[in-house]
């Protein structure tokens, strides 16, 4: 059925495919990490965004979080504004005592962002959202974009 959908999306639209290596800072969980995604632009303002971040341990507590998000784009320009939702997951795990301890909690996300081209096929993209999980958090995420 996977492949059925990811066929579909293809045969929709020839589209831009975007790779971003960049940073964020989840607040509730007050941690910086690496975040990694991609970018398939499937209809002319409509892309699937999926990416992953790694967050820095602390005290032996170790987490990470996926987004798997939809972007509507606003502008398409050399400064593009776009809209966003989707679906994430966060996973925590920690030692206490030396026995593991694992925690995950999924929700929602909402947002706003942009995508700012500059030098032929690099770009920048500042994004904040809201993520509905356990207590819910704001995320800030600006990554370095290179257009395939």
């Amino acid at each position: 059925m996977l492949l059925f959908v990811v066929g579909l999306v293809q045969a929709q639209s020839a589209g831009d495919i975007r790779l971003q290596l960049g940073g964020d800072y989840g607040f509730e969980i007050e941690r910086f990490g690496i975040n990694l995604g991609g970018e398939y632009v499937f209809l002319d303002k409509l892309s699937a965004a999926p990416n992953f971040t790694f967050y820095f341990p602390e005290d032996d507590v170790n987490a990470s979080n996926l987004n798997l998000d939809l972007r509507y784009y606003l502008t398409q320009d050399q400064l593009q504004f776009y809209g966003m939702a989707g679906f994430t997951t966060l996973w925590a795990s920690a030692k206490y005592m030396g026995v593991k301890v694992s925690e995950s909690n999924s929700g929602a996300n909402f947002g706003v962002g942009s995508v700012i081209k500059f030098g032929g096929n690099l770009g920048l993209n500042p994004e904040v959202k809201y993520q509905t999980m356990g207590d819910g958090q704001v995320v800030v995420k600006v990554g370095l974009v290179y257009l395939l």
